[in-house]
């Protein structure tokens, strides 16, 4: 990341909007990244390959950081 660059990050309702309308609608991958203002190349790409192998369940968030102790 080049210094001053923000992170973006993106619903899941957003995420799952762009990847259906490239894959399923025939929209190109570009058309879909400007109409859900998405900026990544690589970021929706990696979507599109996750939407491929595990469906739309594929998108949404995980839980993130170190389990917490039991007891």
């Amino acid at each position: 990341m080049q210094p001053g660059a923000q992170r973006n990050s993106y619903t899941y309702e957003t995420k799952l909007k762009a990847v259906e309308d490239h894959l399923d609608r025939g929209m190109t991958a570009s058309d879909a990244m400007l109409s859900h203002g998405v900026a990544s190349k690589s970021a929706f790409f990696r979507w599109c390959a996750a939407y491929r192998d595990g469906g739309a369940q594929a998108l949404r968030p995980k839980k993130r950081g170190r389990p917490r102790k039991n007891g």
